[in-house]
């Protein structure tokens, strides 16, 4: 068998006083939200942007489903 130094070394280093925190299992009280998302992927993708009727372009990026204002520049 292979000698394991490390073992002692996670076994004895815990760090003095510490104490789980009471909200470890709990998700953090933040939302995100985007704002804009930039790039477009057109290398090895075809027929994934559209012009709609009112003069938008919609689009996919990642996993976004995109709707582009070009007059506003808003998303």
């Amino acid at each position: 068998m292979a000698v394991k130094p490390w073992m002692g070394a996670i076994k004895n280093g815990a760090p003095t006083g510490f104490s789980i925190p009471k909200n470890l299992n709990k998700s953090p009280d933040a939302t995100l939200e985007l704002e804009y998302c930039f790039g477009y992927r057109a290398k090895d993708s075809r027929n994934n942007l559209r012009y709609l009727k009112n003069g938008k372009i919609a689009y996919h990026a990642a996993a976004l489903g995109i709707i582009l204002d070009g007059k506003t520049n808003t998303q």
